[in-house]
């Protein structure tokens, strides 16, 4: 039986200029293998959805934290709840996920945001070439958001066993969506250690603490290392 192993990439930030108050640029690639399957979990995350009358509903999670489209009008605890519905999800499949972070200085330009980015998902690729040998063919899915990762991944991964869906639909894939989870996840994070999140952040959490301790935690052990030495 053919081994398969489906990489969604979601990323957030630009390769614009340097923005004090956004100056990450953050891509997560999250991995699975096709050969366990989700279908149960779909089936029990489709049921909940449904009972609230949010069938067929694609998260997006920094929307949902920040109270913005389509989740303007929605309480604090109704936007709890449907985190909290795809979180348990989340927590019942099997999949582990790498983080790659540039935080852009002032003086980069989008050259050099491009390389440095390169190089940490190159290294990364290497020193888990073994792991990513063991599949017959990859499929990757990115909604080609940003026409620089898209080159950037084109390039680094041309292998004939590589199938490259550029123009999927995140409503379409409940692991883009968590792909979308994490991403979100990592940089409230990365803000965290840094004491610069947000105030929309902090409400909806009630203190980073507990945003670490109940949210971050759950997930982060399923983390791959991206360090490459």
């Amino acid at each position: 039986m053919e081994k398969i192993l489906s990489i969604f990439i979601d990323e957030s930030g630009d390769f614009g200029k340097y923005d004090k108050h956004a100056p990450y640029y953050f891509v997560t690639m999250l991995f699975h293998d096709q050969s366990a399957s989700i279908g149960e979990e779909l089936s029990r995350l489709d049921g909940h959805l449904s009972m609230r009358g949010l069938q067929d509903h694609c998260l997006h999670t920094a929307p949902l934290i920040r109270r913005e489209s389509p989740y303007q009008y929605w309480t604090i605890d109704e936007r709890k709840q449907l985190l909290s519905s795809f979180m348990n999800f989340a927590a019942k499949v099997p999949f582990t996920y790498a983080v790659f972070a540039v935080e852009k200085e002032e003086r980069m330009n989008e050259f050099q945001l491009i390389g440095a980015l390169s190089k940490k998902i190159k290294d990364f690729l290497d020193v888990h070439a073994a792991f990513f040998g063991g599949f017959d063919q990859l499929i990757i899915y990115y909604d080609s958001g940003q026409k620089q990762l898209t080159g950037i991944l084109a390039s680094l991964l041309l292998d004939a066993n590589v199938d490259f869906r550029r123009k999927i639909k995140p409503a379409n894939y409940r692991l883009f969506q968590i792909a979308d989870l994490l991403t979100t996840f990592e940089l409230i994070e990365y803000k965290r250690k840094r004491g610069a999140n947000s105030a929309s952040e902090q409400d909806f959490f009630g203190s980073m603490h507990d945003f670490y301790k109940n949210y971050y935690k759950r997930f982060a052990k399923r983390k791959i290392s991206c360090e490459t030495h």
